[in-house]
Formats: structure tokens, C-alpha cells, sequence
């Protein structure tokens, strides 16, 4: 397996997980937790589901000075805190076809950010494929068809931070890289984030859901949320930048939102016209297309 294949099956696998993530949190706000409060759980649970991982794996990973940890712990509260927490506010104002677009500009954030303080050039290819999948996630949406609802100006926002938290979630260790390890920064940036949210959580309804006649399965849906697509996932899609370019691994993570639309056609019965259809075809080509077909060789190009 050389290491684009790798790379690219960590961002989609990744992606894919995130896609998925809408069923266990539709499964617990019918528990009564808010985005808050599971925003919490997924980063308090993650957190300490990777640091045992690491601690039999490669417990050196858990060893850092208590400048790193700061480091470590600022990197989950800027990255986490906004990734996660605005993704439940622009969901409530806006509607989900309109969030999704703004979210999906992930890729163009990651590469204006690559851009910026790394001088990297887009580049054909990965231009090309940003406005592909653009394309094709808001027909997979449906943003069209929004007619004339109001779009709130505090949703449009907070979905683009949204966008903006996915990125410096796969950014910001590369500013550490020579300092930091990506596992060490993870780690403890759940742990940091989670410290954060753990203040604006509502432990009434987390007890009230604990105490339910259901009660194995609000676990079962705390324990999907958090080490299924959040920890696996988001360590699937950092991982990936080793052998990926940030915006490559951006661009790949365009899938979620062809897996979010398959989740609500197959599980919830929701309806996907032509034109979603081909958005989701348009979507995978886009993404995975320049990402597989193997370069040309120098002389093949000469």
C-alpha cells in the first residue's frame, strides 16, 4: 500500500465517520442533550479513549512539558470548541442544506491557510477539485431549492467557522511539528476543549438521559458520537496530512456530505432527487478522482 493510497483511505474513512455522525445525534437530542452537551462527551470521551490507546501503544506520546500541554490544550479549545460547537448553532438558524455548503468551504480555508504561512501553491489539480465538489455538494444539499426562507446571519456564520474549525483541526499541528507530536496534540487538545465546554454543559439532562429506562442505549449512542466519529475519525483524517497534502485531505472530506445525504435516504427515508444524485456522483469524482489516478511519470510529461 504506497502512501497516497494510505493517506487517501484515512481521510475518507474519516469523512465517512463524520457523515454518519447525524444518526447518534439525532438519537441523543431525543434524550434532551443539546449540541453542547454532546460536543462535551465527544471531546472528554475521545480524550481519554485515545490517551489509554496511546498509553499501551506508544506511551511516549503522553509525555510533554507543561508548555506543550498549553500548547496542546489552546489547539482543542480554538479547533475543537469552534469545529464542534458552531456546527450546532448554525444547524438550528439555518437551513441544513445552506450549513453544509458553508461547511464544505473547509478545503478553500485550508488551502488560503496553506497558502499564507506555509507558501503553498493550490495548484490545478487541487483547484479544480475544490470547485468540483463544490459544485457537487450543493446539489447533493439542495441549497437551490431553499426559495425565499431567512437566512439568519448568526447561522451563515457560525457555519462558516464550522468550515473554518475542520481546518485548523489538520492546520495547526503542522506549526508544531518539529516540537509537538499530532498524537500528543490531540490527546490533550480533547481534554482542553473538553474543560471548556464542560462549563456551558447541562448535567441536569446528561443525568436525566443516565437515568432513563433506556439507558443502554443513550451509552451505547455517547460511546458512537464519541470514539466512532469523533476520535477514530478525527485522528483517521489528521493522520492522513502525513502522507497527504492539508488541502488534499480537505478536499477528500467532501464524501461526509454524500455520506450524510445516503444516511437520510436510507435510514430516515428522506427523499433525493436526479439533481442530488448526480451531485453525489459529481461529489466522489471530484474527491477522489485526482487522488487516485496515478501521476504521470517526469519523462511521460517531457
Amino acid at each position: 500500500m504506497n502512501n497516497q493510497f494510505k493517506g487517501t483511505l484515512m481521510a475518507l474513512t474519516g469523512a465517512s465517520l463524520w457523515g454518519i455522525l447525524g444518526i447518534f445525534i439525532r438519537n441523543l437530542n431525543a434524550f434532551g442533550l443539546n449540541g453542547m452537551d454532546i460536543a462535551f462527551f465527544r471531546c472528554l470521551l475521545s480524550g481519554i479513549g485515545f490517551m489509554l490507546f496511546n498509553a499501551v501503544t506508544n506511551p511516549d506520546v503522553l509525555k510533554v512539558k507543561f508548555k506543550g500541554l498549553l500548547i496542546c490544550f489552546m489547539y482543542g479549545i480554538i479547533s475543537y470548541n469552534v469545529g464542534f460547537v458552531s456546527y450546532g448553532f448554525a444547524v438550528e438558524r439555518i437551513p441544513v442544506s445552506v450549513a453544509t455548503v458553508l461547511m464544505f468551504l473547509c478545503p478553500v480555508w485550508t488551502a488560503l491557510l496553506g497558502r499564507i504561512f506555509f507558501k503553498e501553491k493550490l495548484g490545478i489539480k487541487n483547484g479544480t477539485s475544490i470547485i468540483v465538489c463544490l459544485i457537487g455538494a450543493i446539489m447533493v444539499s439542495n441549497v437551490l431549492s431553499v426559495g425565499k426562507v431567512k437566512l439568519d446571519l448568526i447561522g451563515i456564520i457560525c457555519a462558516l467557522l464550522n468550515g473554518f474549525g475542520v481546518s485548523l483541526q489538520v492546520m495547526i499541528p503542522r506549526f508544531f511539528s518539529k516540537t509537538l507530536k499530532k498524537d500528543t496534540m490531540l490527546v490533550y487538545g480533547f481534554f482542553g476543549a473538553a474543560f471548556v465546554m464542560a462549563l456551558f454543559t447541562n448535567f441536569d439532562a446528561v443525568s436525566a438521559g443516565w437515568s432513563s429506562p433506556d439507558r443502554m442505549s443513550f451509552i451505547m449512542n455517547i460511546v458512537f458520537v464519541s470514539w466512532l466519529c469523533t476520535t477514530f475519525a478525527n485522528v483517521s483524517m489528521v493522520k492522513s496530512t502525513n502522507y497527504l497534502n492539508t488541502t488534499v485531505s480537505s478536499i477528500l472530506s467532501a464524501i461526509e456530505v454524500v455520506v450524510g445525504a445516503l444516511v437520510g435516504l436510507l435510514l430516515y427515508k428522506e427523499s433525493m432527487s436526479l439533481v442530488q444524485s448526480l451531485g453525489a456522483v459529481i461529489v466522489v469524482l471530484g474527491a477522489i478522482g485526482p487522488n487516485i489516478i496515478p501521476r504521470k511519470s517526469q519523462k511521460g510529461n517531457t
